[in-house]
C-alpha cells in the first residue's frame, strides 16, 4: 500500500475516514479482504507470498496499515529480511498496548526493509517511520502517508489531503467520492515529481494517486469509515483486468474499545 489518506476525529459523523491504495507487482498472489480463520476477529486482505497484510482492522477496533519507504517497491528486497506485512499481524492478533508494541518494534526495525507503520485503534493512532526511527501520537485532523513519511508534501499527499477535506464538507456519497479520488491517474507536473532513482515515465505514473504501469500498480483500494457509535463500513475494491473491479463490503459494530 503506497497511499493512505485519512480524517481522524473532527467530523460530526465519523471518528475515522480512511482511504488507502495498495501498490504492488501485479503478479504477487493475494487473497481479498475477509475474516482470517486463524484470527477470527481480524478483517484484512492477505499477501500469499509472505502471509502478511498491508491493512487490517479487528472487531475490537484495532487498526494497522503499512507502506514501504520511498523507492523500495522498485528494487530487489534484501535477503534475510522479514516481511513487513508480518508487523501488522503481530500487532492486530495480540492484545498489546500500541506504544509498547512500537517500542519493541524499534528494537527489531532492521529485521525489515524500511517502512512506515500506522497503528493503534479507531480512537488513538500512532505513526512510526523506521528510517527516521521516530514515532508520534497523531493529532486529530487530515493526514496522508505515502512512501516518505507522514504528510511529506508530495503532490499525491497534498492533493488527497485537500480533496478529502473538500469531500467531507459535502452531502455527497463519501464512498463514491473517495473511490474517485483514489482512482485518479493524473500525474503530477514534472517540476513537482519527487526525486527517485527511476525512469522519468515511471516517476510520472507513480506520482498519481492510482498507479498503472506494465508490471506494477494499484491492485486495490480500501475504504474504512467508523462512526461515533463504532459502526464500521469496510470496502475493498480489487482491480481486475480490462478495467473491471470487484468490491468486498463488510459492516460490523466494534465490540469493545482497544488500547
Amino acid at each position: 500500500m503506497c497511499l493512505i489518506t485519512f480524517r481522524y476525529g473532527q467530523h460530526k459523523r465519523y471518528k475515522l475516514i480512511l482511504a488507502a491504495n495498495r501498490d504492488e507487482s501485479y503478479n504477487r498472489p493475494t487473497v481479498g479482504a475477509d475474516y482470517w480463520p486463524e484470527y477470527p476477529s481480524l478483517l484484512a486482505g492477505k499477501d500469499l507470498e509472505a502471509n502478511g497484510t498491508w491493512f487490517g482492522i479487528t472487531k475490537q477496533g484495532k487498526v494497522a496499515a503499512i507502506t514501504n519507504c520511498h523507492g523500495e517497491e522498485f528494487t530487489e528486497p534484501e535477503k534475510n529480511k522479514q516481511s513487513r506485512g508480518q508487523i501488522l499481524i503481530d500487532y492486530l492478533s495480540k492484545n498489546q498496548d500500541p506504544v509498547k508494541f512500537i517500542k519493541q518494534l524499534i528494537a527489531t526495525k532492521d529485521d525489515y526493509q524500511p517502512f512506515n507503520v500506522l497503528l493503534g485503534s479507531v480512537d488513538i493512532l500512532y505513526h512510526y517511520n523506521s528510517k527516521d526511527n521516530h514515532y508520534t501520537k497523531l493529532d486529530a485532523g487530515t493526514h496522508s502517508l505515502s512512501n516518505a513519511t507522514l504528510n511529506t508534501p508530495w503532490p499525491k499527499v497534498n492533493n488527497t489531503r485537500q480533496q478529502l477535506d473538500i469531500i467531507i464538507q459535502t452531502d455527497h456519497d463519501y464512498i463514491q467520492d473517495l473511490f474517485t479520488m483514489m482512482m485518479d491517474q493524473t500525474p503530477a507536473p514534472d517540476s513537482e515529481l519527487p526525486e527517485a532513482p527511476l525512469p522519468l515515465e515511471i516517476r510520472r505514473k507513480a506520482s498519481a494517486n492510482f498507479i498503472k504501469t506494465e508490471h506494477f500498480g494499484t491492485k486495490s483500494t480500501t475504504l474504512l469509515l467508523v462512526d461515533w457509535h463504532n459502526n464500521v463500513t469496510y470496502i475493498e475494491r480489487n482491480y481486475l483486468s480490462e478495467g473491471n473491479h470487484e468490491d468486498r463490503i463488510f459492516n460490523f459494530q466494534i465490540t469493545k474499545k482497544s488500547n
